[in-house]
């Protein structure tokens, strides 16, 4: 079994079906973004398929797991729980799942958010969890 086969099956176990479903659709989108743009695909994926391990975890659980794992967080941050999972999601993926590539656990803690002098591979996470298949916008006339 491969590492993403892996992760999958923790994600499945920690995620709601429809959280699950993102997960694997952001992970395909990304691919198609780094194959458009150049960028290394295997961690399109990978980070697309990981960016919300923690999505569905309470607030107060990932607080304590970004306090326990001595993330540095402002004092913004710490006041908007909307932002955590993003963050917590980095410090997980790292701690849990052995990512150290950097630039993959920026594209996690930066994918809803963005930040200025994204890289490649942060725009590309980024951009596939806005557009991932399941997404349904209203459009305007």
């Amino acid at each position: 079994m491969n590492q993403n086969e892996i992760f999958k099956n923790v994600l499945q176990e920690r995620l709601t079906e429809k959280r699950y479903i993102h997960s694997l659709n952001v992970a395909e989108s990304a691919v198609e973004l780094a194959r458009i743009y150049g960028a290394d695909e295997g961690k399109a994926y990978t980070a697309g398929l990981v960016h919300d391990a923690c999505k569905n975890m309470p607030s107060a659980l990932q607080l304590s797991y970004m306090l326990e794992n001595k993330v540095d967080l402002t004092d913004i941050e710490i006041n908007t729980p909307k932002l955590y999972h993003a963050i917590c999601g980095r410090a997980y993926v790292e701690k849990e799942f052995g990512i150290t590539d950097e630039d993959m656990l920026n594209a996690i803690r930066y994918h809803t958010t963005g930040r200025k002098n994204m890289s490649l591979l942060e725009k590309i996470v980024f951009i596939a969890d806005f557009i991932s298949a399941e997404r349904d916008y209203k459009r305007g006339t």
